[in-house]
């Protein structure tokens, strides 16, 4: 049985993973905001998750998700990679306390009380 390795333990750590991608892609698109010619990058996990979900009936394959930097053909505006950058963060933080909440579930469960 596995108590810590499960689907939905997994799918989190994947989420998370790819907020950190997605952080990194948007300091690079800020950092690189006046360089001539340079195209904005992305990770479009959600699209991804969306994308495994209507393929499966029953649960999400997360094999099918693949996380990678897309280039756009857009050059980044930094207006819009300072609200891409916000809502990662509450994103990645909404997912911090979803993984710290179902661990505090399983050490009650083992220990028997509430912690």
């Amino acid at each position: 049985m596995k108590l810590i390795d499960t689907q939905h333990t997994n799918l989190l750590k994947t989420a998370l993973d790819a907020y950190s991608m997605r952080q990194k892609a948007i300091a690079s698109n800020v950092a690189n905001i006046d360089t001539p010619g340079y195209k904005r990058i992305e990770v479009p996990f959600e699209e991804q998750l969306q994308k495994a979900q209507s393929m499966q009936t029953t649960g999400t394959d997360l094999s099918q998700i693949e996380l990678k930097f897309n280039e756009l053909e857009e050059k980044p505006m930094l207006e819009d990679e300072m609200m891409t950058l916000a809502d990662t963060q509450i994103r990645a933080q909404l997912v911090t306390r979803t993984l710290r909440h179902n661990f505090q579930l399983l050490k009650a469960g083992i220990l028997g009380r509430n912690v």
